[in-house]
């Protein structure tokens, strides 16, 4: 039973997603109706009637109470009016000796229509968004029990799965755990034990959709999950200059561009590349004051996992990791638990698709639920004192750091002019871009990759292929910088380009230590090749 207390507090507040005041005084609006509705397929809303907009109370009256009660109740139990009906109950309360009537409506795992009509709640309106076909889907999305990983893909063979993809996955876990049991499975045993169901609507198994997105060949991915791809984007000017950008400034679409439409374990080495390639490292000794950290990678890797994992992949957005160069952005659709603008601080973690979860759980690159903003809170200070972080959670979950001054980087964008249009692939104009972005980097966090450290025997063994092993922590050395295979080959004193390219380069881009600038185009007469974070880490 409802209190006055609480009548009187709501009155107080304004009314938004959950809240709502109807002046009805003697009989039902049907704006009720549409109200009760909009809460019911949004995320619940507490409904009081006999207060204006601005809650103030009017009270109803009392020789239209009993009525007005039956007509809520006979309509909302009506199916020519409601679809599905609604078992609710309004209270009477009386409030400074005027009554009003209080409706408590929770969120329903159903889509709810009203004389045909879907309505749903946006701030304190209540839309009706019958004919817009593109947000009844989405709603019936919102309302499914089960993840998009969960659905079973009768069709999917094996021969659907990368045999590399598997590789990759265990060598990670084999640096952190050699006796994973997934080392001795063979790729079979693997998807069978963990990906494969029974579609309990029509009885059919077969391998599901995470199998499919995690291990899945990029042709097969396309064709049962057309929608899937990251569209990952760098521009060299802020956030705000280009929202609004000056005349002066010149016409490019941006500076560095990879749209990725692998599996989200290819997707996830692609996506921290490109970080690596476009945003400044920076450097810092632990709690212990022993050993370097990378913040850059502490920080991104969180951001990079939480956009791939916690993402709707039914739905037809295409995920977005943007870099400007002052914030970084990224935009992915989900099935919200919250909504509205949250922080760090009461963003509450929820697992939405626990499969993938897990598999990135096991290769560490996420730890337990909720240690990403636990991370995120701790290394972005050091990355940059006056961090911001803002996220905004609806049916499009967006995340944006800060992660360098304004002012700071408005100087910085007359250089961008060095990088011409998008399209001039020129030696020239790689060049100029390459010098741009390394000046940048150095005079603004001063700190090298070549701080590092010194490998150890520990380092070494955590890598499968040792075979050449000075010739490769040498190639590590000399690509902290981007280097092209004629100055690496130079630089190691080696003369047969294809026996060092087979035998130095692929194994330490197998194990991820070495990375491609033009990974689309290996044979790209622009390729350069440079060490990523786990490489810096062994070197």
């Amino acid at each position: 039973m409802v209190l006055p207390e609480h009548i009187l507090e709501l009155t107080k507040q304004t009314e938004g997603t959950n809240l709502e005041f109807k002046s009805c005084t003697d009989k039902v609006s049907p704006t009720v109706y549409e109200s009760i509705c909009a809460f019911l397929n949004r995320e619940g809303g507490e409904l009081l009637i006999g207060a204006n907009n601005e809650g103030a109370i009017l009270g109803i009256n009392r020789n239209c109470m009993d009525a007005m009660i039956k007509n809520i109740i006979n309509t909302l139990n009506n199916p020519q009016f409601f679809v599905p009906v609604a078992f609710l109950f309004p209270e009477v309360v009386e409030v400074e000796s005027k009554i009003v009537l209080y409706i408590n409506v929770p969120e329903s795992p159903q889509v709810h229509r009203y004389k045909g009509q879907v309505f749903d709640r946006n701030g304190d309106a209540d839309n009706d968004i019958t004919q817009s076909f593109y947000l009844v889907d989405n709603l019936h999305l919102r309302k499914r029990k089960t993840s998009s990983e969960s659905e079973v893909l009768p069709a999917l063979t094996l021969d659907d799965f990368d045999r590399e993809t598997f590789k990759k996955m265990r060598s990670h876990i084999a640096i952190f755990n050699p006796q994973h049991n997934w080392m001795e499975m063979d790729d079979e045993t693997i998807l069978r034990t963990s990906f494969w169901r029974k579609d309990p609507l029509n009885n059919q198994e077969g391998f599901i959709l995470a199998a499919l997105l995690l291990f899945g060949k990029e042709n097969s991915i396309l064709l049962h999950c057309p929608f899937h791809r990251t569209d990952a984007i760098y521009r060299n000017m802020t956030y705000a200059r280009y929202l609004n950008p000056l005349p002066t400034d010149p016409d490019i679409r941006y500076d560095d561009r990879d749209l990725i439409c692998e599996n989200l374990i290819e997707s996830y080495s692609r996506l921290m590349n490109f970080v690596n390639r476009n945003l400044p490292d920076k450097f810092r000794l632990d709690e212990q004051n022993i050993n370097r950290i990378d913040v850059r990678n502490l920080i991104f890797r969180e951001v990079t996992a939480n956009l791939l994992i916690h993402r709707e992949f039914s739905h037809s957005f295409a995920s977005k990791f943007l870099i400007f160069s002052d914030r970084v952005i990224t935009e992915n659709w989900t099935k919200p638990m919250q909504f509205g603008n949250i922080t760090l601080d009461n963003w509450e973690s929820h697992t939405k698709n626990p499969l993938i979860a897990k598999v990135f759980r096991e290769m560490k690159w996420v730890e337990e639920l909720g240690s990403g903003k636990k991370n995120i809170k701790k290394y972005a200070p050091l990355y940059y004192d006056d961090y911001r972080i803002e996220i905004e959670n609806n049916d499009k979950f967006v995340f944006s750091i800060i992660y360098r001054d304004v002012d700071e980087s408005e100087n910085g964008i007359e250089s961008a002019t060095s990088r011409h249009k998008v399209g001039d692939k020129s030696a020239q104009s790689q060049q100029q871009v390459e010098s741009t972005e390394n000046q940048s980097n150095n005079s603004n966090f001063g700190q090298s990759r070549r701080q590092v450290g010194t490998k150890s025997a520990t380092s070494r063994r955590k890598v499968s292929d040792r075979s050449n092993w000075e010739e490769k922590v040498k190639t590590l050395q000399i690509c902290v910088k981007a280097k092209t295979s004629d100055e690496i080959l130079l630089a190691i004193n080696l003369k047969d380009k294809s026996k060092f390219l087979k035998k130095y380069i692929k194994p330490l881009i197998e194990e991820s230590l070495l990375a491609m600038t033009v990974p689309d185009k290996p044979n790209s007469r622009l390729q350069k090749y440079y060490t990523t974070e786990n490489g810096i880490a062994l070197i």
